[in-house]
């Protein structure tokens, strides 16, 4: 059975360079209403590379005036939540999924380098409403070495005890099944 989303947010923009900034901070206030702060910096850096790629697909031609622009290409910012992960998406006009050749360098730290090095999974398919360029970060807080970082969870027992201390009632408990044995 497939996982819904705990949580959804979506924002509708345009094609232009200004959807970069915008789509930051759509992240950090989802984020933050979502109590998901340890994975802004990383979610962040996703989307501005995510939206990057659909502007400069879709948006007007750099050199085109303001004047000269007859028609502008919507592009759909969303926030999956899901227990484990979020999932960001970015819909837009371009006819054709987003592929990589296998020649392709892929730089760490820029451009779909940067998402293949945060996100555990991304990629990209045609719907039909547009391209959909999606990432999936996983949803825990990493400490600096990267490594997920676990609650402790405290224990009814000191550390290194293989046992629980036995409580006054165990105690009773078995000297009357030792006495019942001895009588025997």
């Amino acid at each position: 059975m497939r996982e819904e989303p705990q949580f959804l947010a979506a924002l509708d923009l345009v094609a232009l360079p200004t959807a970069v900034p915008v789509a930051r901070m759509f992240i950090a206030d989802t984020l933050r209403r979502w109590h998901a702060l340890f994975i802004e910096d990383h979610m962040e850096a996703v989307a501005v590379e995510l939206v990057s790629l659909s502007v400069q697909a879709t948006s007007p031609a750099e050199d085109t005036s303001w004047t000269d622009i007859t028609e502008l290409n919507p592009i759909t910012l969303r926030l999956l939540g899901y227990q484990r992960h979020i999932v960001f998406e970015v819909t837009d006009a371009h006819p054709e999924a987003f592929e990589i050749t296998e020649d392709t360098e892929l730089r760490e730290d820029s451009g779909i380098g940067l998402v293949d090095g945060l996100a555990n999974r991304w990629g990209s398919f045609v719907a039909p409403r547009g391209r959909v360029i999606w990432a999936e970060l996983a949803v825990y807080e990493r400490t600096k070495a990267g490594l997920p970082k676990r609650d402790r969870k405290p224990t009814p027992y000191p550390r290194g005890s293989i046992s629980p201390p036995a409580s006054a009632a165990d105690v009773k408990l078995l000297r009357r099944v030792r006495d019942g044995l001895e009588k025997l």
